[in-house]
């Protein structure tokens, strides 16, 4: 028989493996893998709070990757497919992937930080030396990340502001522009003689609809291009120069006096955009004086406004280039970044939608002063000019949530 001694050394030896394999086991290493970009304000903040975890957490390893280097955007197209990440969240940071779950967007170290705390406690104890293993203060329940945006370095509340204000500015000043209201005006012009109401409310309102609609369409353009390409943050730096530039040509109309330099060029010097748009406004005035039925008149005034906006949009790119490029930088929904697009193009022909209706009721065109429509350019030129430096330095300032 095996003595008592042999007996207390192999229950011994037993147990020892077996705590040393329970302390292999629990001591197994958590990885998060954190991708971010260096020009979003949210994701230095999840940054600096994943640090403050991997002090706290001795088995917590953080795997840092900045979406426009190397093929870290490669690494990232994986994970969207083994996580099944929505497609309208591909290309939003920051996003952060930890063991079956992962965490889009970062609003502060109290709601999100929060979260992904919890989500690793359930995972690994706090390093011993640790108070109480927590990097954040108790709070209540959590809210979504997309309920609140940065605008301008200050955090606003979702659902009290959000990104209208920016759409109703930009659009309002976007929409004082005399180059886009020429052709409105011409076409009323024809339209008063006529003395139709009926006509001008038919024929007037589908060249609004249409030109508004071709508005929405290029500014969305120009947002889901950004959103292709929103890991390169060069493409930032290239938006904000064409911003400036197109600022500064605004500037040295404002000193020089203009107000619409398609106006000014005359007859036999235009280029081919101007000789262009001519040739729309010398087709709208004899389809407004045809007899061709309703029907056709109107499809024939639908395909020339949308090639007369077509042109004017070299006149005015600038801000929808703007707030597109500042919009894309939100982790807001798809419903929500086509919404904030109609609220900007709603602002944008408001002021058309205003001549139309006096145009309507007063069988008369009510123009704007052209010491008042200086005064809008100049404005409108220093707003971007301010965007456009904000886009080459802080680009972090125009991020929303």
């Amino acid at each position: 028989m095996m003595s008592h001694k042999k007996i207390f050394i192999f229950i011994f030896c037993f147990l020892a493996v077996f705590l040393i394999a329970d302390s292999v086991f629990s001591a197994e290493e958590i990885e998060i893998n954190f991708f971010y970009s260096r020009s979003c304000p949210h994701c230095a903040e999840e940054n600096s709070f994943l640090s403050k975890l991997e002090n706290n957490y001795c088995n917590l390893h953080v795997n840092r990757f900045i979406v426009s280097e190397g093929d870290n955007w490669q690494k990232l197209k994986q994970l969207y497919a083994e996580y099944n990440v929505p497609e309208e969240y591909k290309g939003a940071v920051p996003i952060t992937f930890i063991k079956d779950k992962y965490f889009l967007g970062y609003r502060d170290d109290e709601t999100t930080g929060r979260e992904i705390e919890n989500f690793i406690k359930a995972l690994i104890e706090p390093c011993p030396t640790s108070t109480n293993g927590s990097t954040t203060e108790p709070i209540g329940t959590s809210t979504m990340q997309g309920d609140s945006v940065t605008f301008f370095g200050r955090t606003i509340d979702f659902e009290k502001a959000s990104p209208l204000v920016l759409a109703i500015v930009l659009g309002l000043l976007d929409g004082f522009n005399a180059c886009a209201m020429v052709a409105l005006a011409f076409l009323l012009t024809m339209l008063i003689a006529t003395g139709i109401r009926k006509r001008i409310i038919l024929i007037g309102g589908t060249f609004i609809l249409v030109s508004g609609i071709i508005y929405y369409f290029f500014t969305a353009a120009w947002l889901n291009l950004f959103l292709i390409s929103k890991s390169l943050d060069i493409i930032t730096t290239i938006v904000g120069v064409i911003v400036i530039i197109f600022s500064v040509f605004l500037l040295r109309d404002y000193f020089l006096g203009i107000v619409c330099r398609i106006c000014r060029i005359e007859r036999g010097k235009e280029n081919v955009l101007i000789k262009t748009q001519r040739g729309f406004f010398d087709k709208l005035k004899k389809l407004t004086k045809s007899k061709a039925s309703l029907p056709i008149l109107l499809l024939g005034v639908a395909v020339i406004a949308a090639g007369v906006n077509m042109i004017e949009l070299v006149c005015s790119f600038g801000f929808p280039l703007a707030f597109a490029k500042v919009l894309s930088a939100s982790n807001l929904s798809s419903f929500s970044h086509y919404f904030y697009i109609f609220i900007y193009i709603f602002f944008y022909m408001l002021d058309d939608f205003v001549i139309f209706l006096l145009a309507v009721f007063t069988l008369k065109i009510t123009g704007i002063s052209e010491k008042y429509l200086r005064i809008v350019k100049l404005i409108s030129a220093i707003v971007l000019l301010i965007l456009g430096f904000i886009m080459l330095f802080r680009p972090e300032l125009l991020s929303f949530v």
